[in-house]
């Protein structure tokens, strides 16, 4: 079972825990945790803390209002404490001073080593729910299924596949499409050709018109596709080559080397990658 459908698990009973460590290196995961808690609590039990030093003993100590039965703490920011026994000094002062109705939710956009000693902590001295957000490759088909099951949607494998190719593997872009598809096609299995259809509809050009005139090296034609597309996230671009080369035509060690270059300088946020790509991709 999926993390995310553990913490959904628990929420929906009322919160079995009085402590919950949540991480992940995506932001966009943390919020779908956040989003879950809000579905099931009302705001006004909710309380957002953007740093510890926000919170003091009578954060801990309040009691709940007439309206709330508890108060959910959400405090993000937590890895940010650079010195470990800084941070197990403050899980222990909020396990020693936490007021039984008050429930402590730590949101933190880091990996599983960075927590490691936090996470060792916390295993030994207390009641508490940890769920490590982040997806890994070998889970990613199943979800996908799962959170194709929240907009009551059924993806095929090939539709399930080429999401995947086509975001680069990133949740909150299979997320975005999930949620498009959902809004604009009126039934429930979704099929590869489902997918393309929406991609068609929804823009004057779409990343498989990039594809055609890179392979007739129409240079003109294809910057002004690639202008056209300039909303469309960098990444579903690129993803859309990456399938297309793959599966669809034959590519030679160059043409992969361009697109690996491409993705590599995408993470390092570098600027006119897609400029760059598709006027390599049309020289001889």
């Amino acid at each position: 079972m999926l993390a995310i459908q553990r913490l959904e698990d628990d929420v929906k009973k009322g919160l079995t825990s009085q402590l919950y460590f949540c991480y992940s290196n995506d932001g966009f995961l943390l919020s779908e945790a956040v989003k879950l808690i809000r579905a099931h609590f009302p705001p006004i039990s909710i309380e957002t803390y953007e740093s510890l030093e926000e919170i003091d003993i009578a954060t801990l100590t309040s009691a709940t209002s007439l309206f709330a039965e508890r108060r959910i703490l959400l405090i993000y920011n937590f890895e940010k404490i650079r010195k470990k026994d800084k941070r197990i000094e403050w899980l222990k002062t909020i396990i020693e001073k936490k007021a039984s109705h008050i429930t402590v939710f730590f949101l933190c956009n880091a990996e599983a080593k960075e927590l490691a000693e936090d996470i060792n902590f916390l295993k030994g001295h207390f009641r508490f729910g940890i769920f490590p957000l982040d997806v890994q490759e070998k889970d990613l088909h199943e979800w996908i299924i799962y959170k194709a099951s929240k907009s009551r949607l059924r993806l095929r494998r090939d539709a399930i596949d080429y999401l995947i190719d086509l975001t680069a593997g990133q949740p909150g872009l299979i997320s975005s499409e999930i949620e498009k598809i959902s809004l604009l096609v009126n039934k429930s299995e979704i099929g590869i050709s489902d997918i393309k259809e929406i991609l068609a509809e929804t823009a004057e050009y779409s990343s498989f018109d990039l594809i055609d005139v890179i392979q007739s090296k129409d240079k003109g034609k294809a910057f002004k596709i690639l202008q056209s597309l300039q909303n469309t996230e960098p990444d579903m671009i690129l993803g859309a080559l990456n399938w297309y080369f793959t599966y669809r035509a034959k590519a030679d060690l160059k043409l992969y080397s361009l697109l690996y270059k491409a993705n590599l300088s995408l993470r390092q946020a570098k600027s006119c990658v897609l400029d760059l790509l598709v006027y390599e991709m049309m020289q001889d």
